[in-house]
């Protein structure tokens, strides 16, 4: 494990940590730690992880561009909620078919170690990021199962401060699902 790993992993407990707090730098310091990240992963073969962390980096500036475009109330912007069934059911299908597709292209094209999950992931991933970017209070839940089997995958893998970086992502997700519920709360009643 050298500074490559050791920096993506601080940056990436920054990036979290700025994101509970809706502070507009968390998208430099998660693009930062998934440009590093990526290094890793092409080092592991685990190529979706790869890619993904290019699209990451592409969805850090998409979010810094949505946030910073808003108001300068924009770090208080209330927390949004998926309570729409169809929403839910587009977002699922995205996921399926991402999966899919880029799973096929894994083991057509590559000698990904784990082309199915890793696709899975990757896609899930996307997914949740997007919900983030829309501060939609549901990511953190989807950021928890996320992290949780990516942790896993890691572990197989032989990436173990990963393993540790994706555990207190877990934690860290419960920290910003509690805080932004509790926002998202406080939002409501002073509308109603």
């Amino acid at each position: 494990m050298g500074w490559v790993e050791w920096t993506a992993t601080l940056l990436g407990i920054a990036y979290v940590l700025l994101m509970i707090r809706r502070n507009i730098l968390c998208w430099v310091a998660g693009n930062i730690s998934v440009a590093l990240q990526a290094v890793s992963f092409w080092e592991a073969r685990l190529y979706a992880d790869m890619l993904l962390q290019g699209v990451y980096f592409a969805m850090g500036c998409y979010g810094w561009w949505l946030w910073w475009k808003q108001s300068p109330e924009a770090k208080t912007k209330p927390i949004g909620s998926l309570r729409q069934r169809r929403t839910w059911s587009r977002l699922v299908l995205i996921w399926i078919g991402g999966s899919l597709v880029w799973a096929a292209m894994l083991r057509n094209w590559t000698n990904a170690a784990i082309p199915e999950i890793d696709a899975a992931l990757a896609s899930a991933s996307l997914v949740a990021t997007w919900m983030q970017a829309h501060r939609y209070l549901e990511n953190w839940l989807l950021w928890i199962v996320i992290d949780s089997a990516y942790a896993l995958v890691y572990w197989t893998r032989g990436l173990h401060l990963y393993v540790v970086l994706y555990g207190i992502f877990v934690v860290l997700a419960w920290q910003g699902w509690k805080e932004w519920n509790r926002l998202l709360d406080e939002y409501v009643a002073a509308a109603g």
